[in-house]
């Protein structure tokens, strides 16, 4: 078994439809893999993950090392969220897997509708979230899907205490508050566990790992032409840093992005994006700016950063980090989780902005996050650095880029 002791522990806990409610970086996807290889019954398993981390083949990944550490074969498909409520009465009796449950929170909403459908003809079900909701209103789909309650309307009229609210001329009831919660209290006793990262002590401090991408059809178009059209304006790529740079920035920004907004929206951990472009930095402002996340920035524009007495408080923020201007003497040791957007050429300045990160000691974890675009520059970037060494952009052009 790959689990740590303490993932089994959480494990062996759950009953065979259950709600893992664990930490970022705490390994709910293995945990909810072996779940499946514990309580099936030969059916086969459908994960239902967001659309990015389907792109990006997290789950395909995973299976295969569990496939291979265990001499089996697993029978599974992975649908993307966002598709559930188009497909999900083509699997019935399937062991089903939610990942990123709170995407399913609202009970009224199609995916919230289906995922009660396709849980309700599944053997058995297992949701996963590190944020599963900060009132009793987020949990009551959860609810119904367990059972608890038929639906929305049961679950509003047993506890929600409404104040009249007046606007003008019209008066409209508003849910202030809820009542019986003690009860609510005990349902999800029953049905879920709730553990921060800091719970599975035996983890390893550091755990890394790559997220891949396709590579755009301008990147391609780019690479052969060498013009590309940006914002409007025709840009002829008539040198090689300009062509190194141009196609480092056309990998794939939409993938990105949006990977970004869903991990984003997944975790309320501090979170530290290396970047390398102010293009790419305006593309993840655009992105956090529709989130309730405290921001922070270090580049050659910008320079903030949390007190020393805010980052012992410090939840929920992202701090932008241009590597260049960051990659030394800066410390960010208060960051979860660290994505690199975009890698860089040195192998120095690689390692310098890992070690802000990394803490050495104590039971705190760090998750680095590397994004890879499949086919393109960066991935001979990551493959240079990973054998400790600066990147040839002059020799890549003359050999890769015809």
């Amino acid at each position: 078994m790959m689990l740590y002791p303490t993932q089994e522990k959480v494990m062996n806990e759950a009953k065979p439809s259950f709600f893992y409610g664990l930490g970022t970086s705490s390994g709910k996807t293995l945990i909810s893999i072996y779940h499946y290889l514990k309580h099936n019954n030969g059916e086969p398993l459908l994960i239902v993950c967001p659309p990015t981390k389907k792109k990006s083949n997290e789950w395909n990944h995973e299976i295969e090392k569990v496939e291979q550490h265990e001499n089996i074969k697993i029978d599974y498909e992975v649908i993307a969220s966002s598709m559930l409520a188009k497909v999900y009465s083509g699997y019935s009796n399937y062991f089903v897997i939610l990942d990123e449950a709170h995407y399913f929170m609202n009970p009224t909403s199609n995916r919230g509708k289906a995922a009660q459908k396709l849980c309700k003809h599944s053997t058995n079900y297992v949701m996963l979230s590190a944020t599963p909701g900060e009132s009793w209103s987020k949990f009551m789909n959860y609810f119904i899907i367990f059972g608890f309650y038929k639906n929305k309307t049961e679950f509003l009229k047993k506890h929600a205490i409404y104040e009249t609210k007046h606007f003008g001329g019209r008066s409209i009831k508003q849910i202030v508050d809820f009542q019986h919660t003690y009860a609510l209290e005990r349902y999800w006793q029953t049905i879920a566990t709730m553990k921060e990262t800091s719970y599975f002590v035996d983890l390893p401090q550091v755990s890394e790992r790559f997220v891949e991408f396709n590579k755009s059809t301008t990147y391609t178009q780019a690479a052969k032409d060498r013009v590309v059209e940006i914002n409007g304006e025709q840009v002829i790529l008539d040198s090689p840093p300009k062509l190194g740079a141009t196609l480092r920035y056309l990998t794939n920004q939409k993938a990105k992005a949006a990977y970004t907004k869903e991990l984003l929206e997944s975790t309320n951990d501090n979170v530290v994006i290396f970047y390398q472009f102010t293009r790419e930095k305006d593309n993840i402002l655009e992105v956090i700016n529709k989130l309730d996340k405290k921001v922070f920035e270090v580049s050659g524009q910008h320079f903030e950063l949390p007190t020393q007495d805010e980052r012992k408080t410090l939840t929920n923020s992202v701090t932008l980090v241009q590597i260049q201007a960051g990659s030394a003497a800066i410390e960010l040791k208060y960051a979860n989780q660290v994505i690199y957007y975009c890698p860089t050429y040195s192998y120095t300045q690689y390692q310098q902005s890992r070690g802000r990160c990394i803490r050495h000691g104590g039971h705190d974890r760090v998750e680095i996050i590397k994004f890879k675009t499949k086919g393109t520059i960066e991935t001979q970037v990551w493959k240079a650095l990973d054998n400790k060494q600066d990147f040839d952009e002059k020799l890549y052009l003359l050999e890769e880029v015809k």
